[in-house]
């Protein structure tokens, strides 16, 4: 079943074209971004998070065009961009239940899982250390822990694997194998070749334009 559908999306900042004729079909599975630097992949990805809105075209989650059904699909989204102003002065435990009352989401229960999840990428240790004293790794998976608290049936990721060694990075592309039983993942990662035997489809964007890669 198709979550989220994009017909005919252009986006365009002034002048400048990004994207224009992107019409593609998301549902439960793992869905890889690819293509060139500057290409638009992280625009794309800002779309499919609600983050931006399109220039013109249409996109509809479980059937309700956005940006009505906005509301429903951000309680059920997971949000990972390539790059956000972190709060320093919290801790990453903090920051996290924060995004978790934004979601509206039961406190005690995100503060489990968002342990959990950060046992999984070897965060946990330091969830109780202000984000300030934290290294880039550090901070790209908190980034990602974050996106996945709640139960999204969404993830936009862009690059959640940068920064990280290689043990770091397979296993959270394991975990990302692991949501994308029941959500629909889109992900940009340096580790894509790895990730291509379990995808359930391989986009390339280029000049502007998706095509199946």
């Amino acid at each position: 079943m198709t979550l989220l559908q994009l017909d005919d999306i252009a986006k365009s900042y002034g002048r400048k074209h990004v994207l224009s004729g992107v019409t593609i079909g998301l549902s439960a599975g793992l869905t890889l971004l690819m293509g060139p630097s500057g290409a638009g992949k992280s625009t794309l990805l800002r779309l499919i998070a609600t983050a931006e809105k399109p220039s013109s075209g249409r996109m509809s989650w479980q059937g309700e065009d956005l940006p009505r059904a906005r509301g429903a699909l951000r309680r059920v989204l997971g949000y990972a961009p390539q790059a956000v102003d972190l709060p320093d002065d919290l801790t990453a435990r903090e920051f996290a239940m924060h995004i978790a009352a934004l979601k509206g989401l039961d406190l005690a229960a995100a503060d489990r899982q968002f342990a959990t999840i950060t046992d999984a990428i070897g965060l946990y240790p330091d969830i109780n250390r202000r984000i300030s004293t934290y290294s880039g790794g550090m901070r790209r998976r908190l980034i990602f822990a974050q996106a996945l608290l709640g139960t999204p049936k969404l993830l936009a990721l862009d690059e959640p694997t940068a920064e990280l060694d290689g043990d770091t990075a397979h296993r959270l592309g394991q975990l990302m194998l692991e949501y994308a039983r029941t959500a629909a993942v889109v992900m940009t990662t340096h580790i894509a070749d790895k990730l291509a035997p379990h995808a359930q489809a391989m986009l390339y964007v280029a000049d502007g334009r998706v095509s199946d890669a």
